[in-house]
C-alpha cells in the first residue's frame, strides 16, 4: 500500500465537478471514488458506465464501490485504507450536518478533508461552473420540481429556479446534475436523455452513453 494519495468524491454532477477542478489547480488527484446503491451513483442515478466514461475523459482512475446508508462509513473506510489515501476532496458547499460526519471519517481514518467550495455563494459557484465552460443537465429532481428534468444547467436555468426560491446549486437536493463536458474533459461525453421514472425521494431521467 502506498501511502500519501489524494482522492476526489465523485458524484457525476456539477458540485463534485467543481470541487474536483479546484483542487487539480494545488494538488495532484490520484483517484476518483463514486459511491453506488444498485449500481447508480446515489441521488443523482448515474450508471457506473457514465461515471467511468467521465473518469477516463477527465484521465484519472476511478474506484466504484457499492454501499447501502447502514454501511457507507465503513466502506469508504476500507477504500481510504486500501488506497492509502491521506487527503480526500468533497464537494459539500454549506450541509454542516454532513460535513462533520465526513469529519468524523476521515479522523478515524487519518485521512485530510478537503472542502474546496466550503461557505460559499451559491450563486457564485453556479456562476463559476458555467463561466468556466462546463456543460451539465438535470437527470434528478425531488418530486415538486419535476419540470426541471432535462434542463441544461446554465444562465437561464439559473435565473429561473431563484425566482422559485430553489437554491442555484440544488445545495437542498432540489435537483442534481450530470456534468458531460468542461475544462478538465479531454472530450465531451455523447449521451442521450431518456424518458423519466420516478424513485423512492426523486424523479429521475434515463440517460444512455452513446459510443461511437
Amino acid at each position: 500500500m502506498t501511502a500519501g494519495k489524494t482522492i476526489a468524491m465523485w458524484s457525476g454532477g456539477k458540485d463534485s465537478c467543481l470541487a474536483l477542478w479546484r483542487a487539480m489547480k494545488e494538488m495532484e488527484v490520484d483517484s476518483l471514488v463514486c459511491m453506488m446503491q444498485h449500481g447508480k451513483a446515489r441521488a443523482h442515478g448515474i450508471s457506473a458506465e457514465i461515471v467511468k466514461a467521465q473518469a477516463e475523459s477527465i484521465g484519472i482512475d476511478i474506484v466504484v464501490e457499492e454501499a447501502t446508508w447502514e454501511d457507507y462509513g465503513r466502506r469508504l473506510k476500507g477504500i481510504f485504507h486500501r488506497l492509502g489515501v491521506e487527503r480526500a476532496v468533497f464537494g459539500d458547499i454549506y450541509l454542516e450536518e454532513h460535513r462533520t460526519w465526513i469529519e468524523r471519517v476521515c479522523r478515524e481514518s487519518g485521512v485530510k478533508p478537503f472542502f474546496p467550495l466550503w461557505g460559499e455563494s451559491t450563486e457564485k459557484l453556479a456562476e463559476e461552473f458555467i463561466e468556466a465552460g462546463f456543460e451539465a443537465y438535470v437527470i434528478a429532481t425531488k418530486k415538486e420540481f419535476r419540470d426541471l428534468l432535462g434542463r441544461r444547467f446554465d444562465r437561464k436555468f439559473v435565473d429561473e429556479v431563484k425566482k422559485r426560491g430553489i437554491d442555484p446549486c440544488g445545495e437542498n437536493g432540489e435537483f442534481h446534475t450530470l456534468v458531460v463536458d468542461g475544462p478538465i474533459f479531454e472530450k465531451r461525453l455523447e449521451v442521450k436523455l431518456l424518458d423519466a421514472y420516478e424513485g423512492e425521494r426523486y424523479w429521475h431521467l434515463g440517460v444512455e452513453l452513446l459510443r461511437a
